[in-house]
């Protein structure tokens, strides 16, 4: 997974963001705000909140609303890929798999590699909300971001936990959705703090303070009307 993959690759992630763009212009109308501050390129980190599992399609989506032909790579938790088919095909979209709670030191030079040439998209809670609230950012996001050194993105989700609700198997029609990508953080003065630890603590409380931000800026406007997506 050192660049782009095989044709195959391109033409399911392609495959997949047409039936996105259908389900979110018919399902669940979503506005997408902020895409000014996507850049091209790789060395690029995607934080976000995570409140329902259609965030792991739909913030991969909207990047690549901007960035069609770009490598988007994106943290899925471990037990996922113990199926083979569904390994496979995350595999194929740009997927790698993660502890949750932990990762081993392989798996985070992984990560580190990925993100340093790539695009990523990492949830630093590092689990579903269960209540919709954002909750606390791992240490370990701080310390590989520390390590890293990205342009890091803010990005807010909302809207997702309702349109499949915990114990539904149907969407709820016309439900609308929001993802807000942030301005690049600039987080020099938490990288000069010569404590490892205290830097990295500092660097995810920054980054969930500003995805916070971004979720009360979406709380006091309104979602969009069904029916149609916007930008």
């Amino acid at each position: 997974m050192g660049g782009p993959g095989p044709w195959i690759d391109r033409f399911l992630i392609w495959a997949v963001c047409s039936l996105l763009a259908y389900f979110f212009r018919w399902v669940a109308p979503v506005r997408i705000e902020g895409l000014e501050n996507v850049p091209s390129g790789g060395g690029v980190l995607f934080l976000s909140n995570h409140i329902s599992a259609l965030d792991v399609l739909l913030v991969p989506w909207s990047v690549y609303t901007k960035h069609p032909h770009e490598t988007l790579m994106e943290v899925a938790k471990e037990e996922l890929f113990r199926n083979p088919l569904v390994g496979w095909f995350l595999r194929k979209i740009h997927s790698f798999p993660i502890k949750r709670g932990g990762a081993d030191l392989s798996t985070i030079r992984m990560m580190e590699d990925y993100i340093r040439r790539h695009k990523v998209v990492l949830y630093p809670e590092g689990t579903r909300s269960r209540d919709g609230k954002l909750g606390a950012g791992n240490r370990m996001v701080g310390k590989i971001i520390r390590d890293t050194k990205p342009v890091v993105i803010p990005v807010a989700v909302s809207g997702t936990d309702k349109v499949i609700p915990v114990g539904k198997m149907l969407p709820r029609w016309g439900t609308p959705v929001r993802v807000a990508f942030g301005a690049p953080l600039d987080l020099s003065e938490e990288y000069a703090v010569g404590n490892s630890k205290e830097s990295s603590i500092r660097i995810v409380e920054r980054v969930m303070d500003a995805i916070s931000e971004l979720l009360e800026e979406g709380g006091a406007r309104d979602l969009p009307a069904a029916g149609r997506a916007s930008r």
